[in-house]
């Protein structure tokens, strides 16, 4: 057992004094920082250049409204508001519209002029209203917006939004109806989403409270995903040690004064502890920064130990697989092969997290989040969704979970003790299995 924590603390320690671990440490925070600080940055960077639009308006009702409204937009609503006696700042583009008489050319041929004009840089874009689209009798009436530059939005939304205004003020002048009237008998009531009341001990009734997406959602994601990042943070880095210190011929000394099993599981146990410093770090920040905008009280208590009960389990686990890889290989080519598996298995839960957080204690959530490999980072988010799980079903989960443990463990530590001093074979999974089987 010393042999094991030497090599465990030695592992340790070259890992959190290596450039990697203060990457890989300093990695998230600076992504997230950027994430909410570059768009900040650049939400100024607008590209206020005008957009010139042709409008070909077969009904001859929606053109004038468009010139007007464009009018209106370009004086008033594309400039930031600003302290009295400070210059406002232009922050989108000004729309000027074009009339385009309709009698002097079909349809078709409107079309092919206004396109040679986008592509000569004249025109940004033409639209073409057919001549039913105000009427209200059920004929379809379209309208079209060319366009080379598909990626823009903010013209064709706004565009769409004061056409569809026009149209349905005309349609209910053309049937008699108070638009007014209408849209007050037709406005939607909003459906508020509670939680379920209870009665307190002193007999009183407690209200439901409202849903916090942060509590339903966001909690549980971040959960899963940061457990998700600290097993990708450490099991894979395992299979290229071994495999770097197997083709270095290191290997071969270490095994002359410690037995392979014993090798392997001080490097297990070292990734363990890389992993279980870089979450109390991580846990420490998204705790203060929780504390700080005041939802600390939304995150359960005993999500942090089983969080670190769910990682030690999946480090073993997949720390396992990753070892055997390892050890089996003498190229990195041969790796490259053999981790697909072993990938696969570690994003089961990232491609089924959206439906089992949607129904946590559904069939499918229930039997997906009881298969061993994936109950570490399933189980945790179904615990994290409210109101939780039955402690039966965790239990169980924890059970399989353990036993699975075992058995990859002594595996992978047989796999390890007959493929580490193993030379100038090709890796396979049927060599792995060979391995396994032998006595």
């Amino acid at each position: 057992m010393n042999k094991i924590l030497t090599i465990a603390f030695t592992e340790y320690g070259n890992a959190v004094r290596s450039k990697a671990f203060i990457i890989g440490l300093l990695a998230m925070p600076l992504m997230m920082g950027l994430m909410i600080a570059i768009p900040q940055l650049t939400k100024d960077k607008v590209d206020v250049s005008d957009r010139a639009v042709a409008i070909v308006d077969f009904s001859g009702e929606i053109v004038g409204v468009l010139e007007s409204r464009a009018l209106m937009r370009n004086e008033n609503e594309i400039f930031s508001s600003a302290a009295e006696g400070e210059e406002r700042k232009q922050i989108q583009p000004k729309f000027n519209i074009e009339r385009v008489d309709t009698t002097r050319a079909s349809r078709e041929e409107h079309v092919l002029q206004l396109s040679d004009r986008v592509r000569s840089g004249e025109l940004f874009a033409f639209v073409l209203i057919d001549e039913n689209v105000l009427d209200s009798s059920g004929a379809e009436g379209k309208t079209a917006y060319h366009t080379r530059t598909p990626t823009f939005q903010m013209l064709p939304s706004w565009l769409e939004m004061v056409i569809n205004e026009r149209v349905q003020s005309v349609r209910f002048e053309q049937e008699g109806l108070d638009q007014t009237l209408v849209e007050r008998i037709t406005k939607w009531s909003r459906l508020e989403r509670l939680g379920l009341a209870s009665r307190s001990e002193s007999g009183e009734v407690e209200e439901a409270k409202k849903e916090n997406r942060i509590a339903t959602f966001a909690i549980p994601a971040v959960s899963m995903f940061l457990l998700f990042m600290m097993v990708m943070s450490s099991a894979p880095a395992l299979l290229n040690g071994v495999l770097e210190e197997k083709m270095q011929k290191i290997v071969e000394f270490l095994v002359s004064s410690v037995t392979p099993f014993q090798l392997m599981m001080g490097k297990l146990l070292g990734a363990m502890l890389v992993s279980l410093t870089l979450s109390i770090l991580y846990l420490s920040s998204a705790t203060y920064i929780a504390w700080d905008n005041g939802f600390l009280d939304l995150i359960p208590t005993h999500l942090f130990f089983w969080f670190f009960v769910f990682l030690i389990l999946a480090i073993l686990i997949f720390g396992s697989m990753f070892l055997a890889i390892g050890a089996t290989c003498n190229e990195i080519q041969d790796a490259q092969s053999l981790m697909f598996p072993a990938m696969l298995m570690v994003m089961v839960p990232v491609m089924t997290w959206m439906p089992i957080i949607q129904s946590p204690t559904g069939t499918f959530a229930r039997w997906m989040s009881l298969f061993p490999p994936a109950t570490p980072m399933l189980m945790m988010l179904r615990m994290a969704v409210p109101p939780g799980l039955p402690l039966w079903e965790v239990l169980l989960g924890v059970c399989l979970a353990v036993g699975f443990t075992l058995l990859i463990v002594l595996a992978a530590g047989k796999i390890f003790r007959i493929g580490i001093l193993s030379q100038g074979q090709n890796a396979s999974f049927g060599r792995m299995l060979k391995w396994l089987l032998s006595k």
